[in-house]
């Protein structure tokens, strides 16, 4: 092989060697682009070395393994964990420093104290770790690159590597001593070697991390006398860099201001929040391409590239230019992925969530499941933690004995069957099994679910994403498979429940494949990757204070103390000391700033509208100043529709304009880009139409998108309107006219409750039922007032009992289990009714019980004349109790809401309250000759009468003759009547207008979308 270039990256390999590839046309001739740690497997198979090398997944299993057998504080380190990681990571790091666990165990007992015991804990898993290592015959990544240096001093090297000429070196900032003893016999073996350190002599203060790497270099003197060995450090002045970055480079942190003129540009600018960040990044980027720079020659360097890569993604795509972000999304956040992760947790615990989640995954198609499975799944109390769901559907379906609930009773067993076929098609992926048995039943279900089919349904894009999510997972289980294997656990069954933690585990460590562009495209590179970065133009994000310098990572097994007690046994400065590791945020900033030969931009994310941002970095803001730039204010707003780079940004600017007026000058601006001008006139006109529908909201008055029906929609309004009114959507009208129009014209329907209690409302009409039944009977036997004695209660009770098992039979009374305890509480607040109700007759006994008029009871409604005809009102009295000059009329409610009380207030009737006033005239009209009519409320669940609403027989409010209402309209009164009049005559109008006194409990919010109104209602 002609030559090889070592880098310390595969992001960087990969990239590098497709430029090459593409300068070459398409072949890849001559050069060899790799890592270390892929070339070690290489070359212990030249030296004929059996010994397999564990992936980086197999060393974090290995890792956790060895965390659960030590114990103690390491006891939790499971599979995926963050401390499992953070073990696997300290104890990489002690074996790449070629620590043993005695000299651990010497720096512990000379530390002393918590950081001793900490330290004497690592040594104890790391003799762990190694004795696992050799048990299993494998090596780990250290462990292969010190035998493959071994090997390559040896001799032995693969056929490719025997004939060297060009040995390239770049990018690294630091060396382990296996991997400098590979890269020394790979020199010995190369005619030309060429070591490129990201080391600035101009600003050797910023380049600590470098300094113990190049002076290890520089005593390579014999080799040197050998070989044509060169080491080349970066250059600020190198030529072809732009004369203006190189005095600001050449001056940042304190050094000697250069001339500040010259060639180069430097641009920054400021974004609201990360989103907006990402905005003016790809804003910058596309004037750097009008000013000559081609989107290959460009560099995006981003303190944390997987979290500021999907904005960028999108912002980039918006301003049409091609973009690699070099890194996907994480692979657990992939749908199809999380799909199949939920098939595999449902398989080991069927519970209710774990099966509706794959139920209602578009890309499982096990099972045809009914499509109100939760509402039926929470009328059996099926709850997780509850037992089989299928099991609670069958029994609450063999526990509804009753014809009416024969419908209920079918949807029951449709879902229970349904849940059963999708746990047979899950039953493969519970059984355990060896590793590699796990993943070939995990491909099998993915391809009897057809999940690929499925997923390739969608747009392009979004298949492709998927498609190749599902092909990374399942190589994710192979590779779980092929780690397993390596350290000695592949022919061990496992059972489905460790095999779904080990796959977690897994994907969680892995990446979906990144969507970019094959070549020319602006590349993304991680803050890390700075040194040994070059490139016409580089735009440095996330500029910010804390993050640009990144701060020193946090290690919860090597701090400070511990890292400098190893080295003090170690002798050497093996592992980084706490300041060198600080140091290298500060270097990897500089080699950013210092990537870009001709331009750099920087941008940073201020305070935004969605919380993120903050100030800028004060490195950042020195280079400015350094190079006569002005720091950006604070984020500018929207560009003008003439500055605007993406239609998106297009359509904002041009629906500016239409709200400022200016909707003819937008469009004119628009007219030659295609469908631009059509979408902003619809934008335009839909802006319009809200901000109308917006007004008239605020103003409590109908509009024809806010509850105004057009004329000629009258028609078949009249057709949707009843006969016969009831008091209760008067009152629903009320409360809102928009909610009336929802429920009665449109036919939406308040959401059914399927609560493990009984539904209030059901508990409402079992209490009506057993007063009525309780108080029908001793009406028939004229019995006379309730007295409170004992033979009361038991008649109840018997009552009760009847009724309790019909609602039981009809499925009314909720989850059995909760209706065990709930029905003694109803019949004992029914018992306190009972009692309350006698010291409260006053002489009254009951004289009406449910007593209907209107409708098809056989009494004649209520009629009020209007101007448009006669207006019918039916209804349904709970109970009258009547003595001989007055009549009690009794509405029972099993809520105690303040409302109540304020619904008898003499202001709230014909307002509010519709139901007293059509009470008390039908009863009055049923039981003549009372001289005081009263109207109270019950509360059920407190057993107590409010105050009662008071009138004589001749109460000008409750006037329902035209002379009668005329009488009362003199005495400034306006009669109950002429308040039902209008109401219906405005519903009858179309004017429903969105005006609610209340939302509260109302379920059409998302219909009229302007909830909040009703804090403003008078």
């Amino acid at each position: 092989m002609p030559a090889l270039c070592l880098v310390p990256t595969p992001l960087r390999a990969a990239r590098a060697a497709r430029r090459l590839c593409d300068a070459q046309g398409g072949v890849l001739l001559g050069a060899h682009l790799t890592t270390l740690d892929r070339l070690a497997p290489a070359v212990l198979a030249a030296a004929r070395d059996p010994r397999p090398v564990l992936s980086p997944l197999a060393e974090r299993l290995l890792a956790a393994e060895v965390g659960e057998a030590t114990g103690g504080p390491l006891a939790g380190a499971g599979p995926g964990s963050g401390l499992a990681d953070a073990l696997a990571a300290a104890l990489g790091e002690l074996r790449r420093a070629e620590a043993s666990p005695g000299t651990l165990r010497a720096a512990a007992g000379a530390l002393g104290g918590a950081a001793g015991a900490r330290l004497a804990l690592l040594a104890g898993a790391l003799e762990a770790y190694e004795a696992r290592l050799e048990a299993a015959g494998a090596l780990d990544r250290a462990g292969a690159l010190r035998a493959a240096a071994g090997a390559l001093q040896r001799g032995a090297a693969p056929e490719e590597l025997r004939e060297l000429d060009v040995l390239v070196v770049e990018g690294f900032r630091a060396l382990a001593p296996a991997a400098l003893d590979a890269v020394g016999a790979l020199a010995r073996r190369a005619r030309r070697t060429e070591l490129r350190l990201p080391f600035f002599p101009l600003r050797p203060e910023l380049c600590a991390p470098v300094e113990p790497l190049l002076r290890r270099l520089e005593g390579w003197h014999e080799l040197a006398g050998e070989r044509d060995v060169t080491l080349a450090l970066e250059d600020l002045e190198l030529a072809g860099r732009a004369p203006r970055l190189t005095a600001a480079l050449a001056a940042l942190a304190g050094g000697a201001a250069g001339a500040a003129g010259g060639d180069g540009v430097l641009l920054a600018a400021a974004g609201a929040g990360e989103e907006g960040e990402a905005e003016v990044a790809a804003e910058l980027a596309a004037q750097l391409v009008e000013r000559g720079f081609a989107p290959d020659e460009i560099a995006v360097v981003a303190p944390s590239a997987e979290r500021a890569a999907p904005a960028l993604a999108r912002a980039f795509a918006a301003a049409g230019l091609p973009f690699a972000p070099g890194c996907g999304p994480a692979l657990a956040e992939a749908a199809p992925v999380r799909a199949a992760l939920q098939a595999l947790a449902a398989a080991v615990r069927p519970g209710r969530a774990a099966l509706e989640a794959v139920a209602a995954s578009p890309y499982l198609g096990a099972a045809r499941l009914p499509a109100r499975l939760g509402y039926w799944l929470d009328r059996a109390g099926a709850l997780d933690g509850r037992g089989d769901p299928e099991a609670a559907l069958r029994a609450r379906a063999a526990a509804l004995g009753s014809p009416a609930a024969a419908r209920e009773r079918a949807e029951l067993l449709r879902s229970a069957d349904a849940l059963q076929g999708l746990s047979a098609s899950l039953r493969p992926l519970g059984a355990p099994g060896l590793p590699r048995e796990h993943a070939a039943r995990l491909r099998g279900y993915l391809a009897a679910a057809g999940a690929r089919r499925r997923a390739a349904r969608a747009p392009a894009e979004v298949a492709a994403r998927d498609l190749a999510a599902l092909g990374r997972l399942e190589d994710a289980a192979d590779e779980l498979a092929r780690a397993l294997s390596a350290l000695g656990r592949g022919e061990r069954r496992l059972e489905a429940a460790a095999w779904e933690a080990l796959l977690g585990a897994a994907v969680a460590g892995a990446a979906a494949p990144p969507p970019e562009p094959a070549a020319g495209a602006v590349e993304l590179w991680p803050l890390s990757e700075a040194p040994g970065l070059s490139a016409r133009a580089v735009l440095v994000t996330g500029c910010n204070r804390g993050a640009f310098p990144a701060a020193g990572r946090a290690d919860p097994f090597l701090r400070d103390p511990e890292r400098a007690a190893v080295n003090r046994a170690l002798g050497s400065a093996a592992l980084a000391p706490g300041p060198l590791r600080r140091a290298e945020g500060l270097h990897a900033a500089f080699c950013a700033l210092a990537a870009g030969r001709e331009a750099l931009a920087l941008t940073w994310a201020a305070p935004g509208p969605d919380g993120s941002g903050g100030p800028a970095s004060p490195l950042a803001l020195e280079l400015l100043a350094l190079a006569g730039v002005a720091p950006p204010g604070a984020p500018a707003g929207e560009p003008a529709l003439a500055a605007c780079r993406t239609p998106a940004g297009a359509l904002r600017a041009a629906a500016r304009l239409w709200r400022e007026g200016q909707g003819a000058s937008a469009l004119a601006a628009l007219a030659g880009a295609g469908d631009l001008g059509a979408r902003a006139a619809a934008a335009g006109a839909r802006g319009a139409l809200e901000r109308e529908r917006g007004e008239a909201i605020a103003g409590r008055r109908a509009h024809p998108y806010a509850g105004a029906l057009p004329p000629a929609l009258r028609a078949e309004l009249a057709r949707a309107l009843p006969a016969e009114w009831t008091p209760s959507q008067l009152e629903r009208h009320a409360r809102c006219p928009f909610q009336l129009l929802a429920a009665l014209v449109l036919g939406l329907a308040d959401p059914e409750a399927a609560e493990l209690d009984i539904d209030p409302r059901d508990e409402g009409r079992l209490a009506h039922a057993v007063l009525e039944r309780f108080l029908r009977a001793r009406l028939a036997r004229g019995s006379g007032p309730l007295r409170g004695g004992e033979d009361e209660r038991a008649e109840l009770r018997a009552a009760a009992a009847a009724l309790f098992g019909s609602f039981e039979r009809d499925g009314r009374t909720g989850d059995p289990a909760l209706w065990a305890g709930r029905r003694a509480a109803v019949l004992a607040r029914l018992e306190r009714v009972v009692q309350a109700e006698a010291e409260a007759a006053g002489g009254a006994a009951p004289a009406l019980l449910e007593y209907r008029f209107g409708g098809d009871s056989g009494v004649p409604p209520l009629a009020f004349q209007g101007p448009d005809g006669e207006v019918l009102l039916q209804g349904r009295l709970d109970r009258v109790d009547a003595a001989p000059d007055r009549l009690v009329l009794i509405d029972y409610k099993n809520s105690a809401s303040p409302l109540w009380k304020q619904k008898l207030e003499p202001e709230a009737l014909g307002e509010t309250n519709f139901q007293v006033p059509a009470y008390l005239l039908a009863a009055a009209r049923a039981l003549p000759g009372r001289v005081r009519l009263e109207a109270t409320y019950l509360l059920l669940r407190s057993a107590v009468r409010l105050a009662p609403f008071a009138g004589g027989a001749d109460e000008p409010l409750l006037a329902a003759s035209p002379a009668a209402r005329e009488a009362a309209r003199a005495l400034g009164v306006r009669p109950f009547g002429d308040a039902v009049v209008e109401a219906v005559g405005r519903i009858r109008a179309g004017e429903l207008p969105i005006a609610p006194r209340d939302c509260a409990g109302c379920a059409f919010g998302a219909v009229c979308r302007a909830e909040a109104v009703a804090e403003e209602a008078p």
